[in-house]
């Protein structure tokens, strides 16, 4: 999978990564909005008319919305976002056992 990733400071950029869920705590990391890109894509076209986001990418997570946001763009993946005790967990759907890493797994994009 290919990601897009911006903060609220400004810095942005693309990765890729085979786990959603560990794209998404790299994300939460830097307080940056995610967004997956559409297969095959590399890149988003900032030169294209419509807005460079749309048709060509989809948010994926976003650390200054709710869970109730957040669960519903991650219903598609089967995970949702859930308060736990004093922390805010991805939690998969199906078992309903929260899934994460620990912050050195996490791929570092600053």
């Amino acid at each position: 999978m290919r990601f897009y990733y911006q903060n609220s400071m400004g810095d942005s950029g693309y990765f890729s990564e085979k786990d959603l869920v560990k794209a998404i705590y790299t994300a939460w990391n830097i307080e940056a909005e995610l967004y997956l890109l559409k297969d095959g894509l590399n890149k988003i076209d900032w030169k294209s008319e419509e807005s460079p986001f749309f048709g060509q990418s989809k948010i994926v997570f976003s650390p200054f919305d709710d869970n109730e946001f957040n669960s519903e763009i991650l219903k598609e993946f089967g995970y949702k976002m859930e308060d736990k005790d004093d922390s805010r967990e991805i939690v998969d759907i199906k078992t309903n056992k929260a899934v994460g890493y620990g912050w050195k797994e996490v791929i570092q994009l600053i």
